[in-house]
């Protein structure tokens, strides 16, 4: 009788320690997703491909009018673009971008996965910065858990 209920107490023990080892490499799972997620995401399966510029216009108070292409790859919600002047990781600061639309276009943000033409969008820079010096970022929601950010430009 003591010897089964010191096994039952054993194997009580052992399964303990196994919940407590599933729990931990439970929550250690989570962490590294949450963790490593949004940089494997945007590194690996981004929105978006890279954006073509289709046409490019100086305007004459410094800021630029861009017209572009792009293939949506995976059905995200859009949530915004952020243009920067600068390079990374040193010196960069983020410029004012207005997306406007043709007069015709009255479609949601969210587009549908394929080719896209976009624009015209005024970028406030210079031509040359924005060609030389500049890169653009996109912002996605495709699942709950993070925002998703795609390297737009260059």
């Amino acid at each position: 009788m003591w010897q089964n209920s010191r096994s039952l107490f054993i194997r009580a023990g052992i399964a303990a320690i196994k919940l407590m080892c599933a729990i931990v490499i439970f929550f250690s799972f989570v962490f590294t997703m949450y963790a490593a997620g949004p940089a494997i995401e945007t590194k690996y399966y981004p929105v978006v491909s890279k954006l073509d510029i289709v046409s490019l216009t100086p305007l004459p108070d410094g800021r630029t009018e861009i017209r572009a292409s792009f293939t949506k790859l995976r059905n995200c919600e859009y949530l915004g673009l952020a243009w920067y002047v600068g390079t990374r990781p040193e010196n960069f600061s983020r410029v004012p971008v207005i997306l406007l639309r043709d007069q015709q276009d009255s479609s949601s943000p969210n587009r549908p996965l394929g080719r896209q033409q976009a624009g015209p969008w005024i970028i406030s820079m210079p031509e040359a910065e924005l060609r030389g010096r500049s890169f653009a970022q996109l912002t996605h929601r495709c699942h709950p858990f993070w925002t998703t950010v795609t390297e737009f430009y260059p």
